[in-house]
């Protein structure tokens, strides 16, 4: 892959775009599409579709057809040491999310933080064989108050 490649992809799964919110990937797209693609049109879906044109007497039809979105949670609420808690935004496995690094973002740009739940030494024998719900996992951004 070479670097100009390697930038577009970089930038591209950088860029923030869950379910619903799918814009911003969609403009790094349409930017890198318009110097090669013939159209380039938005439905009334949201999809954005690039037509490039075939060749010869009998040209191929051919799509390619992608996501744009991302898995996604959004703050429903911030409690008094400072974290938040979400919901997710389309269909999100709950195993999956406890650990992984997340960015909040706002008003004031992003801020890195850790999706977290209640640590294993607090936790009751029985409440180990379940998988935490939602409304239990929280954000962590290091802040110590609202």
């Amino acid at each position: 892959m070479n670097d100009k490649d390697y930038a577009f992809l970089k930038e591209l799964v950088e860029t923030p775009s869950p379910s619903g919110y799918e814009q911003p990937a969609q403009r790094v797209l349409r930017r890198e599409l318009a110097p090669v693609a013939d159209s380039l049109e938005t439905d009334m879906l949201g999809n954005l579709v690039a037509g490039i044109k075939g060749v010869g007497e009998q040209p191929l039809r051919v799509m390619l057809a992608g996501h744009c979105d991302e898995i996604g949670f959004m703050v429903r609420y911030i409690d008094d040491q400072g974290f938040l808690y979400f919901a997710p935004i389309g269909g999100v496995d709950p195993h999956l999310v406890p650990g992984q690094r997340v960015r909040v973002h706002g008003t004031a740009g992003a801020v890195p933080g850790v999706i977290g739940k209640k640590p294993i030494h607090l936790t009751e024998a029985k409440e180990r064989e379940t998988v935490a719900k939602f409304k239990h996992l929280y954000i962590d951004l290091g802040c110590r108050e609202r």
